[in-house]
């Protein structure tokens, strides 16, 4: 780089109601900008907030954009997509006999992916529309055995009738799932081959390229939902690419996957691009994590309509086991977050049934939204409790760029809540707010003991619009040691995906029982390595700056579920293998409990997967050059009523403003901290200090 020359790294997320950006210099200076989210034309949503990014900088996008070493994205256009249903003709090409294994699904696909409340009107539940209608699904005489042999050889003749059928009904995409594919891959190749041969425009997602692992129905869902957005997705990445180039981009934009990394554009991988956002969230509360030396972590992401949850365990994340997306289940890696109907958009109602007050788990979202924003909202919501108890200023909502409307949320709760249960405004606006943090705590204590985990023992990092107004009073209840609220949290899955690495994720169904041959372990792992090194290759990354990191998927004989365990990245020997056994059973009893453990049953390998990693240019945060400062008082803009709970009323609390605040600033509660895009609650029997690197740091008093 030369020197005193700016550079920039840039993260770009396409979430809810806004499309968010970061853009750090080379000093770590964190600027945000933010734009509507253009449903229409998601391109023209990420340009305007890269716009309003580099003039809040007084610079134009065309100064930034020459200068940028590094564009990370993060779409919601493969979530839009399936979710709206607005992708064109997509056929499956499945082993003859099979054809049915996408509509019937599995015996629980009718509550997959629904909330608690929802799975409870049984009489309402029902599987999700399959994604292809069954004239598009076309049995391929052939049969691959679980040993990878082929006992019944491919009719090339009627495959071939097969594709030009879709082709006729006007497919744009297909995707190939053939049984056994991932242990003799022979049969899917044929197939490609013959549809590129014909149909080269038609977009193509195949099992062995994507998924080549065990459980059938979740494998084909993952192949359908590629095809589905395939086209749709490299159409609009291949379009924003050229756009970015144009204005002086000198670099392709990279992808961020819901396992936790990026891939340049043109290898990005389109099924793993949906649900990467709230990802982006936990990739940067690693990052942090890492610069303020906190290993254990929770992360809460409270926005408009959704709380997201993850665990930070010793620096890693983790994967769910049975990932299920938009109701379907697939194979791909995602990162392990919880989401539930808990947020400023969440509605309280009177339960119908009971009587009592019941708070979610829907959501007015942004459209209508709260009944304060005065966008046609009638059921009040948490957001309008937040005004009605003070925390949230009317006069500066988003910076003073929307205003709210106090009243009318008082005479929603009032009318819809508090009359109906003969109670006080105040009281039930209050009981709302008890009810919604107190959901929020058991469902973290829920993620994190599922884990096996103590939430004493790790650090509560809060981010999203909504998260800094409620985390001070669920991280209490959950008995957390500090929370951290870090400067950009308003944007910080912008921030995420801007501190990213590439990563490219292999996985492999080979079930051996353990102790396995060493011989045929390594020879799995060295074939995997070969191909990743290749993929690395594509992207510009050489060799020796790509990191591998091995993991195994165990179980006991006649389990049906796994556990990952690492694996040493080295030739593994006899001692290697029982070294991995001990390992897997250690970890298999810190989740399931001391004594769960049953070696004699036997174990099994079921699944070998390796993550490449090549490190990108991380930002380096903007450290306070000064010496700490702690007197708040200058930081003080006025005071205001407030509700806090140990005085059962209003009181008048301190309210600062976030840019004001120094280094080394103490608060002590109740206080709230106003920025220009999100609200702070500090309760009374709480401090606040800020850190050298602007984050308020909440703990008890």
């Amino acid at each position: 780089m030369a020197e005193n020359k700016e550079k920039y790294i840039i993260g770009i997320d396409t979430g809810g109601t806004f499309t968010d950006t970061v853009i750090i210099d080379k000093n770590g200076k964190i600027t945000i900008g933010k734009a509507l989210t253009n449903y229409g034309d998601l391109k023209a949503g990420v340009i305007s907030s890269l716009r309003d990014g580099a003039s809040e900088m007084g610079k134009k996008l065309e100064d930034i954009l020459p200068n940028t070493v590094y564009v990370g994205h993060g779409t919601t256009l493969g979530t839009n997509a399936v979710i709206n249903r607005t992708f064109g003709k997509v056929g499956l090409l499945t082993t003859a006999g099979h054809e049915d294994i996408s509509i019937i699904m599995r015996a629980g696909a009718k509550t997959d992916g629904l909330s608690e409340d929802e799975v409870k009107h049984q009489a309402v539940c029902r599987k999700p529309e399959p994604l292809v209608p069954r004239p598009l699904i076309k049995g391929i005489v052939e049969r691959i055995d679980c040993f990878g042999k082929a006992v019944i050889p491919l009719d090339l003749k009627q495959a071939k009738q097969a594709i030009d059928e879709l082709a006729a009904e006007g497919c744009e995409a297909i995707a190939i799932c053939l049984l056994w594919s991932f242990t003799n891959a022979e049969h899917e190749i044929a197939l490609k081959k013959l549809v590129e041969e014909n149909y080269p425009d038609i977009y193509l997602a195949v099992s062995h390229e994507i998924s080549p692992k065990l459980r059938e129905y979740a494998r084909t869902m993952t192949v359908i939902i590629d095809a589905c957005i395939g086209k749709l997705t490299r159409e609009y990445i291949d379009s924003l690419n050229k756009e970015l180039k144009n204005s002086g981009l000198k670099q392709d934009i990279s992808i961020m996957h819901a396992y936790g990394g990026v891939t340049s554009w043109e290898t990005a991988r389109p099924v793993s691009t949906i649900e990467s956002g709230p990802v982006g969230g936990v990739v940067g509360s690693k990052f942090l994590g890492n610069v303020l030396g906190e290993k254990n972590i929770i992360t809460t992401d409270v926005g408009g309509t959704s709380f997201d949850v993850s665990v930070l365990a010793d620096g890693e994340w983790s994967f769910k086991k049975e990932p299920i997306m938009m109701r379907f289940r697939v194979t791909i890696p995602i990162i392990n977050i919880t989401c539930i109907g808990a947020a400023g958009g969440t509605i309280s109602r009177i339960d119908p049934v009971t009587g009592g007050l019941k708070v979610g788990p829907d959501s007015a979202g942004s459209t209508p939204g709260p009944v304060c924003y005065e966008r046609g909202g009638t059921e009040p919501t948490v957001t309008d409790v937040d005004v009605v108890l003070g925390y949230l200023n009317p006069g500066y909502f988003f910076g003073g760029k929307l205003t709210i409307n106090k009243d009318k949320a008082y005479k929603a709760i009032k009318e819809k809540i508090a009359d109906p249960l003969c109670m006080d405004v105040v009281q039930a606006a209050a009981g709302i707010y008890d009810i919604i943090n107190s959901f929020m705590a058991d469902n973290l204590r829920q993620s994190v003991i599922d884990k096996g985990h103590d939430p004493r023992d790790f650090v509560l990092l809060s981010y999203g619009g909504n998260g800094p107004m409620h985390c001070a009073s669920f991280a209490k209840d959950l008995g957390a040691k500090k929370v951290i609220i870090p400067p950009q949290s308003s944007v910080f899955s912008a921030f995420g995906i801007a501190c990213s690495d590439v990563i490219h994720v292999y996985t492999q169904t080979d079930v051996n029982i353990m102790p396995a041959d060493p011989v045929h372990l390594n020879a799995v792992f060295e074939a995997m390595e070969k191909h990743a090194i290749q993929d690395m290759a594509l992207e510009g990354i050489a060799a020796a700056d790509v990191e591998l990191h091995r993991e195994l998927d165990l179980r006991y004989n006649r389990q049906v579920h796994e556990v990952n365990i690492p694996a040493p990245t080295k030739k593994l020997n006899a001692e290697d293998v029982r070294q991995i056994m001990n390992d897997w059973e250690a970890r298999y009893e810190q989740i399931y409990g001391k004594g769960s453990g049953f070696r004699e049953a036997g174990m099994q390998v079921v699944t070998f997967r390796l993550n490449a990693v090549s490190k990108l240019l991380k930002p380096s945060l903007e450290k306070a050059s000064y010496e700490p400062v702690a007197d708040s008082s200058l930081a003080v803009k006025g005071t205001r009523p407030a509700f806090f709970r140990k005085y059962n009323d209003y009181v008048e609390t301190n309210i600062y403003d976030s840019r004001k605040l120094k280094y080394g600033n103490k608060i002590e509660g109740p206080a709230i901290i106003e920025t220009p895009s999100t609200t702070m609650v500090i309760l009374p029997d709480q401090k606040a200090e800020v850190d050298e690197y602007m984050n308020v740091v909440i703990v008890k008093l």
